[in-house]
């Protein structure tokens, strides 16, 4: 099984370097492909949705692809995509954790967070990403209107595809800033993700 782990990182921010050392060794770990995509962005409209022009790109030759933000790492390493997310993907097409970054802070526990995003390759997932890349051409107001990318899956995908969108409720494994299998250090400033990262490097890695 070919097991793909996509990000997009574009610009020179120090957690970069960090991120994608703490994520390849993970998927050497586990014998999976992880690809970052470098590409400059389109100028007209805000950088983050580049990610569904990425994952609308690299859903290719693999059999499922998980995309994670460029403040995303995988934090248990001893985790793996099949044992820990395939069980809760289940026969949808993709799943996501919801939009919360921890109990405190739940800004959207019905919708889901694109931070981290497992997709199944078939026609209809390629079709939902395409969708979604495509929605920003026809909706100005969502090309800088907060937030962004995530609103545009909202408005335009997950209504659409419902009954094939799986939305994780629990966060603590998926995402969010105290995730347990997937951290994503949403909200944070570059230098806390950078301490973050080398605290997490110096801990489990050195």
């Amino acid at each position: 099984m070919h097991i793909k782990i996509l990000q997009f990182m574009y610009g020179e921010f120090e957690y970069f370097t960090l991120n994608e050392k703490i994520n390849r060794a993970y998927c050497v770990r586990h014998g999976y492909e992880y690809l970052i995509d470098r590409e400059k962005p389109r100028t007209d409209r805000h950088i983050h949705w580049h990610k569904a022009a990425v994952c609308s790109t690299h859903l290719l030759d693999c059999d499922y692809m998980l995309y994670l933000d460029a403040d995303a790492f995988f934090y248990a390493h001893e985790l793996s995509v099949e044992k820990h997310c395939f069980p809760l993907l289940g026969d949808k097409k993709i799943l996501l954790a919801n939009d919360t970054a921890h109990a405190a802070l739940q800004w959207n526990a019905h919708l889901p967070n694109t931070g981290v995003i497992l997709m199944r390759n078939e026609l209809l997932t390629r079709q939902m990403m395409e969708e979604w890349n495509r929605s920003s051409d026809d909706d100005e107001e969502i090309r800088s209107v907060w937030p962004l990318e995530q609103l545009g899956f909202w408005k335009y995908i997950f209504p659409k595809y419902f009954d094939d969108i799986e939305v994780l409720q629990d966060y603590y494994l998926f995402g969010g800033v105290c995730g347990l299998y997937i951290r994503h250090l949403m909200l944070m400033n570059s230098d806390e993700r950078t301490r973050q990262m080398k605290d997490y490097i110096n801990t489990y890695l050195h």
